[in-house]
């Protein structure tokens, strides 16, 4: 900025000294002309008296013009030229007397034209007779107050053009000189502006780097001081407004990452100006700056995009619930409403919405129903048949021995069901209860899947299944709930036992791989269809119900085993083959 306030002082010292002198070369140049003119005149005036004296004696003819030409240029210095009324040229004292006859007519000359019509002829042009540029200057030659011809006076312009360049010449020598005192003056005086103004911009630098404590403190004694006040007035505005904004903004951003919902906000015009991390991670946005951006162009979700669009552009102000049909279906509860103006309540300036995720309640709530109806059903079943059973009995059955003893047995093996079923739900219940706050206590996997072949075995044997254990010798102690574990080992072996036809195979087999214990509980059984595996562990799910309850299933068996190992913060697998068999797979970090 200071080399250019230089630059522009400089320029403007330059441009004035310039046109000054311009100026006054071309007044001179003016009043030269002028004076040189007036001196002519004022020597024809001479000239012509004493040429109007001898015409009062004699006629044209008889007086000698080229010597009186001759004669007063000799004496002023001046060309002197006589010209009759007929625009002949008479005597002229740049041409010899015998050149006379070869000079053309000067009739058409504007300086004789005006002289023979009785004014005063003047006029600047070139001479094509002694090729000089001249100021011509005409007075008409009178006799009895009848014009007879003119006498004109030439002085030449090249004694002008030489005043001309020397004045040209000074200007000059003016101008630099005068560039360079004002070079000199005007960069002390452009320092002396320009390091208050320095300062101004200094700080003004470091504030916008966030340096809010700066201040400027000048004592010029006019406006830069004035702006040097009021800028340090703004900037404590600024810092407060700053420290206002920063605590304001630190409050919503913490506000908007705690929160468990996804929210956001556009303008009229649909362009993000708010939105959480959770919903640029439900929208599936992985640019940073979004803000200012259109919202249907960076939403990566096509069905979302359209349900939100839909929303936004139709104004549906309130609830409304969603469905998106992804690679899995997920629902969303959208509550929307208008950003109003604090100062104006009736400009509406966006809109500004809130998205709950209610696909694991709405999943959790289908699962509830589910359960209740499926737990009715199950416990329907048995009491129906009991009870159905008891009144055939109170109707008279009871008297044949045989009829009665069949019925009282059926009664007994639905109690069993019952019994087993109230069991499972009542396990169940306890270890989702207990999950996280559950007893811990050592446990010897060796020791517990012994225990557990004993008591399978005798049922292995009765359907003549090939039945073996492949453990790895003494394997790392697990804490946990050790019922919990062996309820787990039961149930899936007990499976694999019941789904498998006589003179398969099962086989147990544990080992440890790096942090980990892997249970595998391997069969030949009847297998299941891969369309079936996704809900298997679901309660009172069974691939085939007949067959489930005809071997004494309550379908909640592998429910129970999938909350053991979630405890225990392991994982389950299934591969799974119709026809071919199944191998259930239990990873448990050590």
């Amino acid at each position: 900025m200071r080399r250019k306030f230089f630059i522009t002082y400089v320029l403007l010292i330059l441009i004035g000294i310039v046109l000054t002198g311009l100026i006054t070369v071309s007044f001179i140049r003016i009043n030269y002309i002028e004076n040189a003119e007036y001196q002519l005149l004022s020597k024809i005036e001479l000239i012509n008296s004493f040429i109007e004296e001898k015409l009062d004696t004699s006629d044209m003819d008889e007086i000698d013009f080229d010597k009186y030409a001759k004669e007063y240029s000799k004496k002023i210095h001046i060309r002197v030229t006589f010209i009759d009324s007929k625009g002949i040229v008479v005597g002229d004292s740049e041409i010899l007397k015998s050149d006379l006859m070869k000079v053309e007519n000067h009739l058409d000359r504007p300086e004789i034209r005006d002289a023979l019509k009785g004014k005063i002829g003047k006029k600047n042009r070139y001479s094509n007779t002694v090729k000089i540029d001249y100021i011509y200057v005409a007075l008409p030659i009178k006799k009895n107050n009848h014009i007879t011809g003119t006498t004109r006076l030439a002085y030449p312009l090249n004694e002008i053009r030489k005043v001309y360049y020397e004045l040209l010449e000074y200007t000059c020598i003016a101008v630099i000189c005068g560039i360079f005192v004002s070079m000199i003056l005007g960069y002390r005086y452009v320092n002396n502006i320009m390091k208050p103004i320095k300062e101004i911009t200094k700080a003004s630098s470091r504030i916008a780097d966030g340096h809010f404590k700066d201040r400027v403190y000048i004592q010029t004694d006019d406006e830069i001081e004035m702006l040097a006040n009021t800028f340090n007035k703004m900037t404590q505005k600024l810092e407060d407004s700053v420290w206002e904004l920063r605590d304001k903004n630190t409050k919503l951003q913490s506000m908007l990452t705690s929160m468990k919902d996804a929210v956001f906000a556009v303008d009229k015009h649909n362009k993000i100006i708010l939105m959480n991390p959770l919903a640029m991670l439900l929208f599936g946005i992985e640019e940073d700056h979004v803000y200012g951006k259109n919202i249907f162009e960076v939403i990566k979700n096509n069905d979302l995009n359209s349900r939100i669009k839909n929303i936004i552009l139709k104004g549906q102000i309130g609830k409304k619930k969603i469905v998106i049909d992804n690679e899995e279906q997920r629902v969303f509860k959208v509550y929307t409403n208008f950003i109003r103006l604090d100062i104006d309540p009736n400009r509406v300036i966006g809109t500004m919405a809130l998205i709950e995720d209610i696909t694991e309640v709405t999943k959790l709530e289908n699962i509830r129903s589910e359960f209740v109806a499926n737990v009715s059903h199950e416990l329907k079943t048995p009491i129906t048949s009991i009870s159905g059973f008891i009144e055939t009995l109170k109707d008279g059955a009871i008297e044949d021995g045989t009829v009665r003893n069949r019925f009282l047995d059926i009664i007994d093996i639905e109690t069993q069901r019952l019994t087993r079923l109230i069991d499972d739900l009542l396990n169940l219940s306890e270890i989702e209860s207990k999950r996280f706050s559950y007893r811990k206590e050592d446990i010897c996997i060796n020791e517990i899947i012994d225990e557990v072949f004993i008591m399978t075995e005798g049922i292995a044997k009765h359907k003549k299944i090939e039945y073996q254990i492949e453990i790895e010798y003494s394997l790392p102690i697990v804490r946990g709930n050790r019922d919990w574990f062996k309820q787990m080992i039961i149930n899936l072996i007990e499976n694999a036992i019941k789904y498998t036809p006589d003179f398969g195979k099962v086989t147990v087999r544990a080992y440890k791989r790096v942090n980990y214990i892997f249970i595998i509980v391997k069969d030949t059984g009847i297998g299941i269809p891969q369309e079936d595996i996704s809900r298997l562990f679901e309660r009172f799910y069974r691939v085939d119900k007949a067959r489930s309850r005809k071997i004494g299933g309550t379908g909640l068996g592998l429910a129970i085993v999938k909350h053991i190992v979630i405890a225990f913060k392991g994982n389950i697998s299934v591969n799974s083959e119709l026809g071919k068999g199944s191998e259930f797979i239990v990873k448990i970090p050590i």
